[in-house]
């Protein structure tokens, strides 16, 4: 399973929060938060980051995404061998189908319910954690990558989506390493150049991280844009390729 932070260093001032946090987050649409004043919050924010090593949203999604990992689906059919990975950039969860990966992302990452719902109501499967030849091919595999040992994966993906985003995902996939190109690029790789916001819709909607590679897609000016798992992210998986990390410190 993928690890949910403690909030036992939670400093005892905080205590109210914590207790909406370990109890009601499945009830609220947003973060449980007695009112506190702008300078109490910012407080908050501080304590939280410095105590749990993560932002209380990231919190709150990963608890949400356990319990939707952990729910029984009384029609599902399959299993969805899953793992819980580490990597120098935060734990991944990985999921797979009868045919591949179908999800890798980072943990505690924005949309990664729905990703992880959508899965499970595309294959009608049920989420089992353990070891297999295809979850140790992949650990395998990011290691090398973090290590700038490997350039291409050989796990197999399985991509659920729509047909235009399965084309905009092998549009990804035809990016080399080390390369970026914009939305207007991708789209014109895909014969449809008007289509620069569908597009970035669509690598939205990439559910592989890492392997279908959206974080080389950026802007017209050379900006970084959006990337559900942080921009920071981003930009390290960017140098990362580029032969700027040093990778003998992970």
């Amino acid at each position: 399973m993928i690890t949910l932070p403690s909030l036992n260093n939670l400093p005892s001032k905080w205590d109210e929060i914590r207790y909406c946090l370990e109890t009601r987050v499945f009830e609220c649409g947003v973060m449980p938060h007695p009112n506190l004043t702008e300078c109490e919050a910012g407080q908050f924010e501080r304590d939280f980051w410095d105590n749990i090593g993560c932002a209380p949203e990231e919190y709150v999604r990963i608890r949400r995404a356990i319990r939707l990992l952990e729910a029984r689906y009384p029609d599902s059919l399959n299993e969805l061998t899953s793992a819980a990975i580490a990597t120098p950039l935060g734990e991944m969860l990985a999921v797979f189908g009868n045919k591949g990966l179908c999800l890798l992302e980072f943990v505690g990452q924005k949309h990664l319910e729905q990703e992880i719902a959508a899965v499970q109501k595309a294959l009608r499967g049920r989420f089992v954690f353990r070891e297999d030849e295809r979850t140790q091919l992949l650990r395998q595999e990011l290691d090398l990558y973090f290590q700038c040992r490997l350039k291409t994966f050989a796990t197999p993906l399985e991509m659920i989506g729509t047909a235009f985003q399965k084309q905009a995902w092998d549009a990804l996939l035809a990016i080399p390493y080390g390369e970026t190109r914009s939305y207007k690029e991708q789209a014109q790789h895909l014969g449809n150049p008007k289509a620069v916001r569908a597009v970035a819709a669509a690598n939205g909607q990439n559910k592989v991280s890492v392997l279908i590679p959206c974080h080389r897609v950026i802007g017209s000016d050379g900006k970084l844009t959006g990337y559900a798992g942080g921009l920071n992210r981003k930009q390290f998986l960017l140098a990362l390729e580029r032969g700027e990390v040093q990778t003998a410190l992970f």
